[in-house]
C-alpha cells in the first residue's frame, strides 16, 4: 500500500535543489564579472601609469642633456628656455584647463615623432636658485626644477606624476 501524503514530494526536493544550484551559479558569475571588472580598472591605472612614467624618464633625460649645454636651456633668462614659470599653486596639475592653457607643455614623441597611446605630456617648471649657506663665498648655485607628467590609460584613468632635479649652475 501507498502512502499518498508523499507524492510529488520527490519533485519538490529536486525543484528545491535546483533553485539551490541556480542561486550559487548566478552568485558565483557576479563574482566573476566583479573581478573582471577590477582587473580592466587596475589594468587601466597601471597603464596610465607606466605612460606617465615615460613622460618623467625623457624629461628627466632632457633636463641631465641640457643642464650643462652651452645654449643653456634651462637658465630661465635664455630666450629659447624650457622652463616653465612655477605655477602659483602647488596642485596646478589637478584642473584640467591648466593643461591645456599650459606654457611650455611637451607631448612624449616616439622616435619617428607621433604622440605615444595615453598621451604623456610633461612641464619642467622652474623651482628656484637655491644660494647655499656659505657666505661670502663664490659656491656654485643649485637650481631646482620640477618635473609633472600627465598620461591616461585605455579607459579613462589618468596618472600624474612629479619629480624634482637639481644641478649645478
Amino acid at each position: 500500500m501507498r502512502n499518498n501524503k508523499q507524492q510529488g514530494m520527490a519533485l519538490i526536493m529536486s525543484l528545491v535543489m535546483v533553485l539551490i544550484i541556480a542561486l550559487v551559479g548566478v552568485a558565483i558569475a557576479q563574482q566573476v564579472i566583479s573581478g573582471r571588472k577590477n582587473s580592466a580598472v587596475y589594468q587601466d591605472h597601471a597603464t596610465s601609469f607606466v605612460r606617465a612614467t615615460s613622460g618623467i624618464n625623457e624629461a628627466e633625460f632632457v633636463v641631465r642633456r641640457e643642464a650643462y649645454a652651452p645654449a643653456a636651456r634651462l637658465n630661465p633668462n635664455t630666450a629659447n628656455n624650457l622652463l616653465a614659470d612655477q605655477f602659483a599653486s602647488d596642485n596646478w596639475w589637478q584642473d584640467d584647463a591648466k593643461w591645456v592653457a599650459a606654457n611650455k607643455l611637451v607631448n612624449v614623441t616616439n622616435a619617428a615623432g607621433n604622440n605615444l597611446q595615453g598621451q604623456p605630456r610633461y612641464i619642467i617648471e622652474d623651482a628656484g636658485v637655491d644660494a647655499g649657506l656659505v657666505m661670502g663665498l663664490k659656491v656654485p648655485k643649485r637650481r631646482f626644477v620640477r618635473i609633472t607628467a600627465r598620461a591616461e590609460g585605455e579607459g579613462g584613468a589618468v596618472s600624474y606624476l612629479q619629480s624634482y632635479v637639481a644641478f649645478m649652475e
